[in-house]
């Protein structure tokens, strides 16, 4: 077993790609194209031919123009390297222990960039390869969706209700129970509709508002009709297979002439739900090809034109994002197809809730393993010169479809994994069985586990909309949230907070950003607060590193804890001992008050047990502890070093907001 992984280990290519610009595809399609043009112009149809390779000419020039902005321009080898600060004896926040930075940026896809020599290939294949590719893709979705409506002739979207007994039997049919009273069915009635509705066009008080015929008509647009709740008889089926091998013309004509496939696929009733990672629009097409499944679905993808009635001819699971009930309804209808012998085909789920660029595994949702039933683990990788990872710091939709058709062969590689059934305690806690089945697919088809999430994906459209980088907001968000028990809107409002401080918006925060949006220029004690968010020492800190500095403010922490962080940052010159003007800083902020310096210097010899004429860290602690009032100031100095979680852009400044502890509380 070992030797065979290490086998399809080094079968498995990067997704990189080729670093040439020509390669033996291209040869080949070079030479048909001479030859067809030969054959062309030895027909006698000179003038068209002429008149075609003029306007094959003013496309190529367009398309090379507009390449200009993809060309990478860095010297070769470039690595983008900030000016490293030396500092000697650095402070850093022990949380950064903990929390270790991510190795890989799932949400970054790079392949779009090219050289002068890939641009000159592009430009010409554009003229030849993509307006074919493109017309027989269109030809090939026009039948689909045609096999789709004629397979379906006859199934209604939606129920006819043309009374409330209709949609008493409605709710009946769906499995769900209903009071035996009059009074109280009319009200379960109300509130099922009132679930399931539209919540932008339908509040639940407009609702319990509305007389039955016009709950009614509410009722028949917003649910879907019970026969989409069982499976399509046999005939139907086998009406619809020639949609399979629309979805493989598809890719072929997006490059893919051929797949490289490993392992073979399971029944139903060995594993109903097949588990995949997510990379591009080209997994799902390959998944129908391959198994027909039935996947997970926004309810707009049923509007779609074309597609929507292939989504709704495969049965596909559909949530509606505004709806009270969708999550625990899809719940319930994975329960019920994952059953041995439901008669339904495969369900097709992608965990990551969202795509990566192929290197990495995040975060699984635990929805699709809610059911407790075996699922078999799928890996999707793809190779060559241009990845279609469709991520946020990535190409558009059409670039890709552009670069795929202007290929003359992509590579796509789909392995079928083992099976993993769950044991007892796997089937209780879904959670726990998402991230077993994530470890052993990350083992299996060499992938990275890491921490990153949906949540991360949220937070980069936040970044677009300021027009910040999409790739700076990366930070394993899940991983933050369940350390410091943070909730997403409170990591936004930190995020804007740190936009009003990144002037440039690239990104970055300097010292100088940092100590401007704090109106603290020239203090010492902010710029080694600055130091210690600074992990590793360049002289700029991202979001990531600033939102674990923050959160590390305002987060409970022991008095240990607090007292070691206080002395760290009024330690102005870092030799680990605070002299004379170091201890009347912290004085003069934690009781600021009109001490004379007579008087500091007195508290100053009298905190200097051993007389050497500097403080150490455990002859501060002492002192501190012998004053609680001084140690509850320190405290609320601590948490004034950050925006709250309720307001972060209020930067509070701690001689106005902080209640001081006065110096004739300490003991002398």
């Amino acid at each position: 077993t070992t030797n065979r992984r290490r086998k399809r280990r080094r079968r498995i290519s990067s997704m990189q790609g080729s670093t040439t610009s020509f390669d033996s595809y291209d040869l080949i399609f070079y030479v048909l194209v001479a030859q067809a043009y030969r054959a062309a112009f030895a027909s006698g149809y000179n003038f068209l031919l002429t008149f075609v390779l003029s306007v094959q000419l003013c496309a190529g020039s367009y398309v090379w123009w507009r390449l200009g902005e993809c060309v990478d321009r860095r010297p070769s080898g470039h690595k983008t390297v900030r000016p490293r600060v030396i500092r000697m004896h650095r402070r850093r926040l022990s949380v950064y222990d903990k929390l270790p930075r991510p190795v890989s940026n799932p949400f970054v896809n790079d392949t779009w960039r090219i050289g002068e020599m890939d641009r000159l290939r592009i430009s010409f294949n554009s003229i030849i390869l993509f307006p074919l590719r493109l017309l027989g893709m269109i030809v090939s979705i026009l039948i689909g969706a045609t096999v789709a409506t004629i397979a379906t002739y006859g199934l209604p979207s939606s129920p006819s209700l043309k009374s409330i007994e209709d949609l008493y039997a409605y709710i009946d049919q769906r499995g769900v129970g209903l009071p035996s009273s009059g009074e109280e069915k009319l009200k379960f009635a109300y509130k099922y509709v009132s679930e399931r509705a539209n919540a932008r066009k339908y509040s639940s008080e407009t609702i319990n508002k509305m007389e039955e015929k016009e709950l009614l008509r509410v009722a028949s647009k917003s649910l879907r009709h019970i026969c989409w709740y069982r499976p399509l008889p046999p005939w139907r089926r086998l009406m619809l297979q020639p949609i399979r091998y629309v979805a493989r013309s598809i890719l072929f004509f997006t490059g893919y002439l051929w797949i490289d496939t490993r392992g073979e696929l399971a029944s139903p009733d060995e594993a109903p739900i097949l588990v995949s990672n997510h990379v591009s629009f080209c997994d799902p097409a390959f998944m129908v090809f391959a198994a027909f499944p039935a996947p997970i679905a926004a309810a707009e993808h049923l509007k779609l034109p074309g597609l929507g009635s292939v989504v709704k001819a495969i049965q596909a699971v559909t949530f509606d994002r505004f709806s009270a009930s969708s999550r625990h309804e899809v719940k319930q209808e994975l329960i019920n197809r994952a059953k041995k012998g439901s008669g339904w085909s495969h369900i097709l789920i992608y965990p990551e809730a969202t795509c990566t660029n192929g290197e990495n595994l995040i975060t699984f949702k635990a929805g699709a393993f809610n059911p407790g039933r075996p699922v078999q683990m799928i890996g999707v990788k793809y190779s060559g010169r241009f990845n279609p990872a469709w991520v946020s710091a990535g190409p558009s939709l059409f670039h890709m479809l552009f670069r795929l058709m202007c290929e003359p062969c992509n590579k796509m590689e789909v392995d079928f994994g083992p099976i993993y059934d769950p044991n007892l305690e796997e089937k209780k806690d879904a959670l726990l069985y998402s991230r077993r089945v994530r470890d052993q697919m990350g083992t299996w088809f060499n992938l990275k586990v890491t921490n990153h999430s949906f949540d991360d994906v949220k937070l980069q459209a936040l970044a677009i909309k300021n027009h910040a980088p999409a790739e700076s907001v990366v930070i394993e968000a899940n991983a933050i949230r369940e350390h410091f028990s943070m909730k997403l809107d409170s990591i936004k409002r930190y995020f804007e907070a740190f936009l009003k401080l990144d002037t440039d918006k690239d990104g970055k925060l300097s010292r100088d950003d940092f100590l401007a949006g704090m109106e603290a220029s020239g203090s010492p004690q902010w710029s080694n607060v600055f130091d210690m968010l600074d992990e590793d020492g360049d002289g700029y800190i991202d979001f990531r590193v600033y939102l674990i500095g923050m959160a590390f403010a305002n987060t409970n922490l022991s008095s240990e804890t607090i007292f070691e962080r206080v002395y760290s940052i009024f330690d102005v010159d870092g030799d680990g001992y605070l002299n004379l003007n170091e201890f009347e800083a912290i004085l003069r902020k934690a009781c600021p008050s009109n001490e004379q310096s007579p008087e500091i210097k007195h508290i100053f010899e009298h905190v200097d047990t051993n007389k050497d004429g500097k403080i150490a860290l455990e002859e501060f602690v002492k002192y501190v502890r012998e004053n609680p009032k001084m140690a509850e100031s320190f405290d609320s100095w601590r948490r004034a070093l950050a925006p709250s979680a309720s307001d972060p852009t209020a930067l509070i400044t701690t001689a106005k907001k902080q209640t001081p502890a006065k110096a004739s509380d300490t003991k002398r």
